[in-house]
């Protein structure tokens, strides 16, 4: 069966006067998504508001053939001057489009993060699931590309918030020792499924931050800003050389930052969009 697809840029406002219009002319699903070039925004424990909604999102719905001209009527009827892209869907490419948003990554010659569909020898495979982290995501990126810088002088690694375990497994793979935890146990058995596949040792768990022993010579963690703040004492009491964080949205980095400094002090700043990665090290006074 073949499908249609109507999609524009609406004003937020719009958004459940034309989702009623779509299911009055037969939609099968709507979906409100974020509008091309619009960042995602978050509330951080410092702020006193919640951040403003976007004005404008991407309106999606879908529809048979047989519908999707009259709903296309009826849109432009309700608002001339809306676009609406039609988009045509067989049931088919519906079940596999998802693929098209992950592929091979290669972070250097000796990392490589693949779905399965594109695996080749020696890749480390992680297929798209419930838990966060396929390697594709810039903040993702930022941290495996740290583990590769050093693994050559880490002989441990702590991820915490590991997701679906890739960067863990990433550093493994790179000869260290590695340990996984997350408090969501989806997260924390993804990650063993996926050591187990790569036949890598790692050991994931959903230990508290605070119960661990340390130090590590590299602790990473891709979470959100209001996240790093609050876990601040416990990476710096884990942290025995390097803090790789990601995850942090740019305007937020400096609090990241000014939590964690002394006894860690920032060595270097990476933005991609509105994403920033940090890399923290250990005082040479701090160390034990």
């Amino acid at each position: 069966m073949s499908w249609i697809e109507l999609r524009a840029v609406i004003p937020r406002t719009r958004m459940d006067d034309l989702s009623d219009l779509a299911f009055e002319h037969g939609a099968s699903g709507v979906q409100e998504a974020p509008a091309p070039g619009t960042p995602l925004r978050f509330r951080q424990p410092w702020d006193t508001e919640d951040p403003p909604l976007p004005m404008f999102v991407t309106f999606r719905a879908w529809f048979s053939e047989e519908d999707a001209d009259a709903a296309a009527e009826a849109f432009a009827e309700a608002d001339a001057e809306l676009s609406f892209e039609r988009l045509p869907v067989n049931e088919e490419d519906w079940a596999e489009s998802w693929k098209i948003h992950h592929h091979r990554i290669v972070i250097s010659d000796r990392l490589r993060v693949s779905p399965p569909w594109e695996a080749v020898p020696g890749d480390l495979v992680i297929p798209p699931g419930q838990a966060f982290g396929t390697g594709d995501h810039p903040t993702t990126l930022a941290c495996l590309s740290a583990i590769d810088r050093l693994a050559g002088e880490c002989r441990t690694c702590l991820d915490v918030g590991c997701g679906s375990g890739v960067l863990a497994l990433a550093a493994v793979k790179l000869g260290m020792k590695a340990v996984g935890i997350d408090n969501d146990p989806e997260c924390v058995r993804t990650s063993q499924e996926n050591a187990a596949e790569n036949e890598l040792d790692a050991h994931f768990s959903d230990t508290e931050l605070s119960a661990l022993r340390g130090p590590y010579d590299l602790v990473v963690a891709n979470l959100y800003a209001e996240v790093l703040v609050g876990m601040a004492p416990e990476l710096s009491r884990l942290t025995g050389r390097h803090l790789v964080l990601a995850g942090i949205l740019a305007d937020r980095a400096d609090k990241v930052v000014e939590a964690l400094s002394p006894p860690l002090a920032l060595t270097a700043r990476v933005q991609e969009g509105d994403w920033v990665s940090l890399h923290l090290v250990k005082l040479p006074e701090e160390r034990g």
